[in-house]
């Protein structure tokens, strides 16, 4: 799965890595990562998300990030 940050913002990205891993639980995350239920709720809902924060979500759930340049896509 390819989740484009220019396109779709980052917490929706967290939404969709949850939701194919067939995970649901925000709660569940938070304590993986370490981070309290609530800080990474609001972060969510806010569209606040540290990418420090998003990195290590993105880790703890199997995927890897990659940055492109924009050169390479014309």
């Amino acid at each position: 799965m390819e989740i484009k940050i220019d396109m779709e913002p980052a917490t929706n990205g967290v939404r969709l890595m949850l939701a194919s891993r067939g995970r649901s639980s925000v709660a569940g995350l938070a304590q993986e990562i370490g981070m309290k239920e609530t800080t990474l709720r609001a972060a969510i809902q806010s569209g606040s998300l540290r990418l420090k924060d998003f990195v290590r979500i993105a880790d703890t759930l199997g995927f890897t990030l990659s940055v492109k340049d924009r050169g390479e896509e014309k």
